[in-house]
Protein backbone atom coordinates (compact mmCIF):
# COMPACT_ATOMS: atom_id res chain seq x y z
CA UNK A 1 0.00 0.00 0.00
CA UNK A 2 2.84 2.52 0.80
CA UNK A 3 4.13 1.80 -2.85
CA UNK A 4 0.38 2.78 -4.31
CA UNK A 5 0.28 5.77 -2.25
CA UNK A 6 3.56 6.43 -3.64
CA UNK A 7 2.20 6.40 -7.28
CA UNK A 8 -0.78 8.22 -6.41
CA UNK A 9 0.71 11.34 -4.87
CA UNK A 10 4.12 10.87 -7.79
CA UNK A 11 2.70 10.39 -10.85
CA UNK A 12 0.66 13.32 -11.04
CA UNK A 13 3.63 15.81 -9.51
CA UNK A 14 5.68 14.50 -12.41
CA UNK A 15 3.19 14.51 -15.23
CA UNK A 16 2.68 17.89 -14.02
CA UNK A 17 6.56 18.96 -14.30
CA UNK A 18 6.69 16.81 -17.47
CA UNK A 19 4.26 19.34 -19.09
CA UNK A 20 5.40 22.29 -17.61
CA UNK A 21 8.68 21.80 -18.94
CA UNK A 22 6.96 20.69 -22.51
CA UNK A 23 7.77 16.94 -22.41
CA UNK A 24 4.74 15.47 -23.10
CA UNK A 25 3.47 15.56 -26.90
CA UNK A 26 0.42 17.35 -27.54
CA UNK A 27 -1.99 14.40 -27.92
CA UNK A 28 -0.88 13.46 -23.98
CA UNK A 29 -2.19 16.09 -21.50
CA UNK A 30 -1.12 15.10 -17.37
CA UNK A 31 -5.11 13.85 -17.28
CA UNK A 32 -4.23 11.32 -19.67
CA UNK A 33 -1.11 10.14 -18.89
CA UNK A 34 -2.34 9.82 -14.72
CA UNK A 35 -5.78 8.00 -16.24
CA UNK A 36 -3.45 5.78 -18.49
CA UNK A 37 -0.94 4.67 -15.97
CA UNK A 38 -3.78 4.04 -12.96
CA UNK A 39 -5.45 2.17 -15.84
CA UNK A 40 -2.16 0.13 -16.77
CA UNK A 41 -1.62 -0.88 -13.31
CA UNK A 42 -4.92 -2.31 -12.69
CA UNK A 43 -5.03 -4.62 -16.07
CA UNK A 44 -1.75 -5.32 -16.24
CA UNK A 45 -1.21 -6.75 -12.46
CA UNK A 46 2.35 -5.57 -11.72
CA UNK A 47 1.84 -5.50 -8.49
CA UNK A 48 -1.16 -6.22 -6.16
CA UNK A 49 -3.71 -2.90 -5.84
CA UNK A 50 -5.76 -2.35 -2.62
CA UNK A 51 -9.35 -0.89 -4.25
CA UNK A 52 -10.67 0.44 -0.68
CA UNK A 53 -7.56 2.69 -0.45
CA UNK A 54 -8.16 4.01 -4.30
CA UNK A 55 -11.72 4.73 -3.85
CA UNK A 56 -10.88 6.17 -0.83
CA UNK A 57 -8.07 8.30 -2.60
CA UNK A 58 -10.46 9.12 -5.21
CA UNK A 59 -13.13 10.34 -2.35
CA UNK A 60 -10.46 12.80 -0.70
CA UNK A 61 -9.41 13.60 -4.21
CA UNK A 62 -12.46 14.70 -5.36
CA UNK A 63 -13.47 16.39 -1.90
CA UNK A 64 -10.23 18.76 -2.22
CA UNK A 65 -10.36 19.24 -5.83
CA UNK A 66 -13.78 20.47 -6.43
CA UNK A 67 -12.96 23.79 -4.11
CA UNK A 68 -9.84 24.37 -5.18
CA UNK A 69 -10.76 24.66 -9.02
CA UNK A 70 -13.50 26.32 -8.21
CA UNK A 71 -11.86 29.19 -6.20
CA UNK A 72 -10.65 31.36 -8.95
CA UNK A 73 -14.04 31.57 -10.54
CA UNK A 74 -15.20 35.51 -11.75
CA UNK A 75 -18.57 34.25 -12.89
CA UNK A 76 -19.66 37.84 -12.85
CA UNK A 77 -16.56 38.92 -15.51
CA UNK A 78 -16.50 34.87 -17.28
CA UNK A 79 -20.30 35.70 -18.19
CA UNK A 80 -20.24 39.22 -19.45
CA UNK A 81 -17.07 38.37 -21.30
CA UNK A 82 -17.84 34.65 -22.51
CA UNK A 83 -20.16 35.56 -25.59
CA UNK A 84 -20.86 32.62 -27.94
CA UNK A 85 -18.73 30.74 -25.84
CA UNK A 86 -21.58 30.83 -23.04
CA UNK A 87 -24.15 29.76 -25.54
CA UNK A 88 -22.01 26.77 -26.93
CA UNK A 89 -21.95 25.86 -23.79
CA UNK A 90 -25.60 25.97 -22.53
CA UNK A 91 -26.41 24.07 -26.06
CA UNK A 92 -23.86 21.20 -24.73
CA UNK A 93 -24.93 21.22 -21.18
CA UNK A 94 -28.71 20.87 -22.93
CA UNK A 95 -27.57 18.01 -25.10
CA UNK A 96 -26.20 16.03 -22.45
CA UNK A 97 -29.40 16.22 -20.68
CA UNK A 98 -31.72 15.42 -23.50
CA UNK A 99 -29.40 12.22 -24.43
CA UNK A 100 -28.92 10.78 -21.29
CA UNK A 101 -33.15 11.13 -20.54
CA UNK A 102 -33.51 9.72 -23.87
CA UNK A 103 -30.80 7.10 -23.28
CA UNK A 104 -32.63 6.26 -19.47
CA UNK A 105 -35.41 5.92 -21.31
CA UNK A 106 -34.11 3.58 -24.03
CA UNK A 107 -32.58 1.45 -21.42
CA UNK A 108 -35.67 1.64 -18.80
CA UNK A 109 -36.29 -2.46 -19.22
CA UNK A 110 -32.68 -3.75 -19.78
CA UNK A 111 -30.61 -1.82 -16.70
CA UNK A 112 -31.10 -0.82 -13.21
CA UNK A 113 -31.89 2.40 -11.40
CA UNK A 114 -31.21 4.62 -15.00
CA UNK A 115 -32.13 7.64 -13.33
CA UNK A 116 -28.66 7.44 -11.44
CA UNK A 117 -26.80 6.73 -14.52
CA UNK A 118 -29.05 9.53 -16.22
CA UNK A 119 -27.61 11.91 -12.95
CA UNK A 120 -24.22 10.88 -13.35
CA UNK A 121 -23.68 11.01 -16.94
CA UNK A 122 -25.25 14.54 -17.21
CA UNK A 123 -22.22 15.36 -14.57
CA UNK A 124 -19.52 14.03 -17.26
CA UNK A 125 -21.20 15.99 -20.14
CA UNK A 126 -21.59 19.62 -18.02
CA UNK A 127 -17.91 19.61 -15.92
CA UNK A 128 -16.06 15.94 -16.69
CA UNK A 129 -15.47 13.50 -14.17
CA UNK A 130 -15.28 14.90 -10.99
CA UNK A 131 -18.83 15.55 -10.82
CA UNK A 132 -19.60 11.78 -11.75
CA UNK A 133 -17.86 10.88 -8.74
CA UNK A 134 -19.19 13.42 -6.52
CA UNK A 135 -22.90 13.10 -8.16
CA UNK A 136 -22.75 9.05 -8.02
CA UNK A 137 -21.61 9.52 -4.09
CA UNK A 138 -24.45 11.61 -3.24
CA UNK A 139 -27.14 9.58 -5.44
CA UNK A 140 -25.74 6.72 -3.36
CA UNK A 141 -24.93 4.86 -6.16
CA UNK A 142 -23.46 1.17 -5.56
CA UNK A 143 -19.41 1.64 -5.87
CA UNK A 144 -19.25 -1.03 -8.39
CA UNK A 145 -21.83 1.17 -10.71
CA UNK A 146 -19.68 4.11 -9.80
CA UNK A 147 -16.65 2.25 -11.07
CA UNK A 148 -18.24 0.65 -14.35
CA UNK A 149 -19.28 4.04 -15.40
CA UNK A 150 -16.09 5.43 -14.99
CA UNK A 151 -14.67 2.83 -17.06
CA UNK A 152 -17.22 3.17 -19.55
CA UNK A 153 -16.62 6.45 -19.88
CA UNK A 154 -12.33 6.40 -19.87
CA UNK A 155 -12.64 3.89 -22.59
CA UNK A 156 -15.56 5.79 -25.10
CA UNK A 157 -14.43 9.09 -23.98
CA UNK A 158 -10.91 8.01 -24.92
CA UNK A 159 -11.75 7.47 -28.13
CA UNK A 160 -13.45 10.67 -28.71
CA UNK A 161 -10.76 12.46 -27.42
CA UNK A 162 -8.11 10.49 -29.81
CA UNK A 163 -10.89 12.21 -32.10
CA UNK A 164 -10.39 15.34 -31.15
CA UNK A 165 -6.99 15.05 -31.35
CA UNK A 166 -6.92 14.12 -34.92
CA UNK A 167 -9.46 14.34 -37.30
CA UNK A 168 -12.06 15.74 -35.53
CA UNK A 169 -11.32 19.44 -36.25
CA UNK A 170 -10.39 19.08 -39.83
CA UNK A 171 -13.65 17.48 -40.79
CA UNK A 172 -15.48 20.27 -38.53
CA UNK A 173 -14.39 23.06 -41.05
CA UNK A 174 -16.60 21.53 -43.48
CA UNK A 175 -19.69 22.08 -41.05
CA UNK A 176 -18.98 24.92 -38.81
CA UNK A 177 -17.69 28.23 -39.81
CA UNK A 178 -13.84 29.66 -38.86
CA UNK A 179 -13.03 31.60 -35.71
CA UNK A 180 -13.00 35.05 -36.26
CA UNK A 181 -9.71 36.18 -34.45
CA UNK A 182 -9.91 38.80 -32.46
CA UNK A 183 -6.33 41.47 -33.42
CA UNK A 184 -7.30 43.30 -30.30
CA UNK A 185 -6.64 40.51 -27.56
CA UNK A 186 -5.25 41.47 -24.61
CA UNK A 187 -1.93 40.14 -23.32
CA UNK A 188 -3.67 37.93 -20.93
CA UNK A 189 -6.15 35.92 -23.59
CA UNK A 190 -3.62 35.28 -25.80
CA UNK A 191 -0.58 34.67 -23.72
CA UNK A 192 -2.06 32.71 -20.84
CA UNK A 193 0.53 29.86 -19.54
CA UNK A 194 -1.36 27.00 -17.33
CA UNK A 195 1.63 25.88 -16.07
CA UNK A 196 3.39 29.18 -14.93
CA UNK A 197 5.42 29.55 -12.30
CA UNK A 198 4.04 27.46 -9.04
CA UNK A 199 3.13 29.98 -5.76
CA UNK A 200 3.93 27.26 -2.84
CA UNK A 201 2.55 29.77 -0.37
CA UNK A 202 -0.62 30.69 -1.58
CA UNK A 203 -1.15 26.75 -2.48
CA UNK A 204 -0.73 25.72 1.16
CA UNK A 205 -3.13 28.57 2.51
CA UNK A 206 -5.79 27.35 -0.69
CA UNK A 207 -5.63 23.42 1.09
CA UNK A 208 -6.23 25.27 4.53
CA UNK A 209 -9.19 26.91 3.39
CA UNK A 210 -10.28 23.83 1.70
CA UNK A 211 -10.17 21.73 4.98
CA UNK A 212 -12.12 24.75 6.59
CA UNK A 213 -14.85 24.56 3.86
CA UNK A 214 -15.36 21.09 3.69
CA UNK A 215 -15.27 21.18 7.70
CA UNK A 216 -18.05 23.22 7.20
CA UNK A 217 -19.76 21.56 4.90
CA UNK A 218 -19.72 18.12 6.85
CA UNK A 219 -20.73 20.84 10.02
CA UNK A 220 -23.83 21.41 7.66
CA UNK A 221 -24.81 18.68 6.55
CA UNK A 222 -24.36 17.10 10.74
CA UNK A 223 -26.51 20.17 12.06
CA UNK A 224 -29.46 19.66 8.73
CA UNK A 225 -29.82 16.03 9.27
CA UNK A 226 -28.05 14.60 12.58
CA UNK A 227 -25.83 12.36 10.31
CA UNK A 228 -23.05 12.57 7.53
CA UNK A 229 -24.62 9.49 4.79
CA UNK A 230 -26.81 12.67 3.00
CA UNK A 231 -24.15 13.04 0.38
CA UNK A 232 -26.61 14.92 -1.91
CA UNK A 233 -26.80 17.94 0.82
CA UNK A 234 -23.05 17.74 1.16
CA UNK A 235 -21.86 17.73 -2.49
CA UNK A 236 -24.15 20.99 -2.77
CA UNK A 237 -22.88 22.63 0.45
CA UNK A 238 -19.07 22.04 -1.08
CA UNK A 239 -20.25 23.50 -4.10
CA UNK A 240 -22.13 26.34 -2.60
CA UNK A 241 -19.52 27.36 0.30
CA UNK A 242 -16.60 27.25 -2.73
CA UNK A 243 -18.63 29.24 -5.07
CA UNK A 244 -19.20 31.84 -2.40
CA UNK A 245 -15.68 31.93 -1.23
CA UNK A 246 -14.60 32.64 -4.78
CA UNK A 247 -16.53 35.97 -4.14
CA UNK A 248 -13.85 36.93 -1.67
CA UNK A 249 -11.34 38.90 -4.14
CA UNK A 250 -8.46 37.78 -1.59
CA UNK A 251 -9.26 34.58 -2.42
CA UNK A 252 -9.52 34.29 -5.84
CA UNK A 253 -6.97 35.96 -5.94
CA UNK A 254 -4.36 33.68 -4.87
CA UNK A 255 -2.19 32.27 -7.36
CA UNK A 256 -2.31 28.53 -8.34
CA UNK A 257 -5.20 27.40 -6.61
CA UNK A 258 -6.64 26.38 -9.91
CA UNK A 259 -2.98 24.07 -10.08
CA UNK A 260 -3.24 22.72 -6.47
CA UNK A 261 -6.96 21.48 -7.17
CA UNK A 262 -5.60 20.04 -10.62
CA UNK A 263 -3.12 18.37 -8.76
CA UNK A 264 -5.59 16.56 -6.28
CA UNK A 265 -7.88 16.02 -9.35
CA UNK A 266 -4.41 14.06 -11.15
CA UNK A 267 -4.56 11.91 -7.76
CA UNK A 268 -8.21 11.44 -8.38
CA UNK A 269 -7.48 10.40 -11.99
CA UNK A 270 -5.06 7.66 -10.86
CA UNK A 271 -6.67 6.43 -8.27
CA UNK A 272 -9.97 5.92 -10.46
CA UNK A 273 -7.96 4.58 -13.25
CA UNK A 274 -6.53 2.01 -10.52
CA UNK A 275 -10.32 1.10 -10.37
CA UNK A 276 -11.10 0.91 -13.86
CA UNK A 277 -10.91 -2.99 -14.69
CA UNK A 278 -11.65 -3.92 -17.99
CA UNK A 279 -12.36 -7.53 -17.85
CA UNK A 280 -15.16 -6.57 -15.61
CA UNK A 281 -16.40 -4.17 -18.05
CA UNK A 282 -16.35 -7.10 -20.03
CA UNK A 283 -18.23 -9.40 -17.90
CA UNK A 284 -20.60 -6.99 -15.78
CA UNK A 285 -20.98 -3.13 -17.77
CA UNK A 286 -21.98 -4.56 -21.60
CA UNK A 287 -25.27 -3.13 -20.53
CA UNK A 288 -23.80 0.63 -19.16
CA UNK A 289 -20.89 0.76 -21.93
CA UNK A 290 -23.86 1.02 -24.52
CA UNK A 291 -25.86 3.36 -22.47
CA UNK A 292 -22.62 5.53 -22.21
CA UNK A 293 -22.09 5.15 -25.39
CA UNK A 294 -25.67 6.06 -26.55
CA UNK A 295 -25.17 9.34 -24.10
CA UNK A 296 -21.83 10.65 -25.53
CA UNK A 297 -22.79 10.07 -29.15
CA UNK A 298 -26.31 11.77 -28.70
CA UNK A 299 -24.39 14.24 -26.65
CA UNK A 300 -22.15 15.36 -29.37
CA UNK A 301 -24.21 14.91 -32.54
CA UNK A 302 -27.13 16.72 -30.94
CA UNK A 303 -24.63 19.72 -29.70
CA UNK A 304 -22.94 19.66 -33.09
CA UNK A 305 -26.82 20.42 -35.01
CA UNK A 306 -27.35 22.96 -32.17
CA UNK A 307 -24.15 24.91 -33.04
CA UNK A 308 -24.77 24.58 -37.01
CA UNK A 309 -27.98 26.19 -36.36
CA UNK A 310 -26.77 28.73 -34.05
CA UNK A 311 -23.68 29.41 -36.39
CA UNK A 312 -21.25 28.89 -33.59
CA UNK A 313 -17.86 28.77 -35.01
CA UNK A 314 -15.46 25.83 -35.47
CA UNK A 315 -12.98 26.43 -32.53
CA UNK A 316 -15.50 27.80 -29.60
CA UNK A 317 -17.67 24.22 -30.51
CA UNK A 318 -14.28 22.14 -29.69
CA UNK A 319 -13.68 24.15 -26.85
CA UNK A 320 -16.88 24.12 -25.38
CA UNK A 321 -16.93 20.30 -26.05
CA UNK A 322 -14.08 19.69 -23.90
CA UNK A 323 -14.60 22.39 -21.76
CA UNK A 324 -18.30 19.95 -20.33
CA UNK A 325 -17.28 16.75 -21.13
CA UNK A 326 -13.80 16.56 -19.91
CA UNK A 327 -13.13 19.47 -17.87
CA UNK A 328 -10.66 22.83 -17.68
CA UNK A 329 -7.31 20.64 -17.57
CA UNK A 330 -7.67 19.35 -21.21
CA UNK A 331 -8.60 22.74 -22.44
CA UNK A 332 -5.04 23.77 -23.00
CA UNK A 333 -4.83 20.19 -24.91
CA UNK A 334 -7.53 21.39 -27.40
CA UNK A 335 -5.72 25.22 -28.00
CA UNK A 336 -2.23 23.05 -29.00
CA UNK A 337 -4.15 21.49 -31.36
CA UNK A 338 -6.29 24.12 -32.64
CA UNK A 339 -3.69 26.80 -32.36
CA UNK A 340 -6.20 29.05 -30.90
CA UNK A 341 -5.18 31.21 -27.68
CA UNK A 342 -7.54 33.15 -26.98
CA UNK A 343 -10.13 30.81 -25.95
CA UNK A 344 -8.01 29.50 -23.30
CA UNK A 345 -9.87 31.75 -20.45
CA UNK A 346 -12.88 31.40 -21.76
CA UNK A 347 -12.50 27.44 -22.31
CA UNK A 348 -11.52 27.28 -18.04
CA UNK A 349 -14.14 29.43 -17.34
CA UNK A 350 -16.87 27.25 -19.29
CA UNK A 351 -15.00 24.01 -17.53
CA UNK A 352 -15.03 25.90 -14.13
CA UNK A 353 -18.88 26.92 -14.63
CA UNK A 354 -19.78 23.15 -15.34
CA UNK A 355 -17.83 22.03 -12.26
CA UNK A 356 -19.94 24.93 -10.51
CA UNK A 357 -23.82 23.75 -11.83
CA UNK A 358 -22.89 20.32 -12.84
CA UNK A 359 -23.83 18.65 -8.79
CA UNK A 360 -26.64 20.47 -8.58
CA UNK A 361 -27.86 19.86 -12.30
CA UNK A 362 -26.97 15.83 -12.30
CA UNK A 363 -28.42 15.62 -8.63
CA UNK A 364 -31.69 17.73 -9.44
CA UNK A 365 -32.06 15.57 -12.87
CA UNK A 366 -32.01 12.05 -11.19
CA UNK A 367 -34.38 13.07 -8.70
CA UNK A 368 -37.07 14.44 -11.42
CA UNK A 369 -35.82 11.24 -13.50
CA UNK A 370 -36.44 8.95 -10.61
CA UNK A 371 -39.92 10.43 -10.06
CA UNK A 372 -40.89 10.93 -13.93
CA UNK A 373 -39.69 7.20 -14.41
CA UNK A 374 -42.07 5.68 -11.42
CA UNK A 375 -44.87 7.66 -12.71
CA UNK A 376 -44.55 6.23 -16.09
CA UNK A 377 -44.15 2.64 -14.92
CA UNK A 378 -46.85 2.85 -12.47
Amino acid sequence: MLLQGAILLGVPFLSRRLARRGLLPDWLSPVVLCYATGILLKNTSLFPLNDPFSTTATEVGILFAIPLLLYATDLKRWLSHAGSSVLSFGLCVLSGVVATLAAAYWFLNDLPDTWRLAGMLAGIYTGGTPNMQAIGLALKAPQETIILVNAADVLLGGVYLLLLTSVVPKWLKAVLPEFQHDKAATADETETDPYQAFSYGHAIRAIGLTMLVIGSALGLTWLVYGQLGQLAFLILMLTSLSLAVSFIPTVRNWENTFETGEYFLLIFCVALGMLADFQSILEKGLGIVQFTAVALLGTILLHLLLARLFRIDRDTFLFTSVAAIYGPPFIGQIASITGNRQLILSGIAMGLLGYAIGNYLGIGLAYLLQWLLQAYTS
